[in-house]
């Protein structure tokens, strides 16, 4: 696996400076509504759906705004390999359906470890629809939340984009803590209820 080697400058450039461009270029407001509570000696396991070329920037934006700590994601590695300037910006890999896959899921624990940390799966393990709200997670999970884990808050996080009779689109995050069973079927049960719940205040 490739592992995230965090550099201050490489993350501004790319996160601060080159997408930050990107998305004033091609949206026209980001909107947070967060139900969130984190304490300070808690790390961030975010479980967020993913749609778009943009679903790492979203995660970023989340992390700096929001929950106040260090931006990390789990990005496939063949994709990962292709652009490997994203591991200096806290970015690892996961290879599927592979005996390294472990690896990335207990490295994925070890950063959950240190307090500053935020951790971003995209549970899933591949792109979907917005329109899709049926979706079946990928086994693993499991790993990084069993055993005594209350030193991690459990974020689920749901992005979803919307004209509103606007040229350009606008992109809500919704954000609600986790506090279930730690375990794979609760999680994806709860977040799957969280995410028709999201579906339906976009509508109102």
């Amino acid at each position: 696996m490739i592992k995230a080697r965090y550099s201050r400058f490489y993350t501004w450039f790319f996160f601060d400076f080159y997408f930050a461009l990107r998305y004033k270029i091609q949206f026209r407001k980001m909107s947070f509504f967060p139900d969130v509570k984190i304490e300070d000696n808690q790390s961030v396991l975010l479980l967020q759906n993913h749609y778009s070329w943009h679903d790492g920037y979203w995660s970023y934006s989340i992390s700096k705004n929001i929950v106040k700590r260090r931006f990390h994601v789990m990005m496939l590695e063949e994709q990962l390999q292709k652009r490997m300037f994203l591991h200096r910006c806290g970015v690892f890999s996961v290879k599927k359906n592979s005996r390294s896959a472990i690896d990335s899921l207990y490295y994925s624990k070890e950063l959950l470890q240190h307090p500053g940390n935020l951790v971003t799966i995209y549970p899933t393990g591949q792109f979907h629809t917005l329109h899709q709200q049926n979706m079946k997670f990928q086994a693993g999970i499991d790993r990084i939340v069993k055993g005594k884990t209350e030193h991690i808050a459990i974020v689920m996080a749901v992005t979803l984009i919307d004209f509103f009779g606007f040229p350009s689109p606008e992109v809500r995050i919704y954000l609600e803590n986790y506090s279930g069973e730690r375990n794979a079927d609760a999680i994806e049960k709860a977040y799957l209820s969280f995410y028709q719940s999201c579906i339906s205040k976009q509508t109102e």
